[in-house]
């Protein structure tokens, strides 16, 4: 958990870093966009912090993709 924790923390640095003279100088839609944008990375970035096992993004496409794919499978088969 600590190496992990260890991984998200210089991601987040880094991105925070990389992107603070820019937010500084951004509108508020954008800064509204990027807020809605880094949700989904902090609620994977918990997940693979703790190991936790909520539904991510292989559930999502899972649901969405999964009855169709199983379908087409079937047709070729």
């Amino acid at each position: 958990m600590l190496e992990n924790l260890f991984v998200a923390a210089l991601l987040i640095i880094a991105l925070l870093i990389s992107d603070l003279r820019n937010f500084k100088q951004a509108d508020t839609k954008t800064k509204a966009a990027y807020v809605l944008l880094l949700l989904p990375a902090t609620y994977l970035s918990i997940l693979f912090i703790f190991h936790l096992s909520w539904p991510n993004i292989g559930s999502l496409s899972r649901l969405i993709y999964g009855w169709p794919a199983k379908q087409l499978l079937a047709l070729l088969k």
